[in-house]
């Protein structure tokens, strides 16, 4: 499934898991984006992608509700 990916989106996929074990809650795009060195318009491309794909589902309107399958 995630052979595909690229090396950026491994990273982002990582990071809501393991910045939602930190603080308890899915984190916002700035956050991921702190957590992978990435611009927050670049991390919301790679989400929205990652979306598509079925891997990443986000509720529309909702903020911190990226969560990874």
């Amino acid at each position: 499934m995630t052979a595909y990916l690229t090396d950026s989106q491994r990273r982002i996929t990582r990071a809501p898991r393991e910045l939602t074990d930190e603080a308890g809650y899915p984190p916002s795009i700035r956050e991921i984006a702190g957590a992978v060195t990435l611009s927050a318009s670049t991390v919301a491309t790679h989400l929205q992608a990652l979306e598509r794909h079925g891997i990443v589902p986000h509720a529309p309107h909702r903020s911190r509700s990226y969560q990874v399958r």
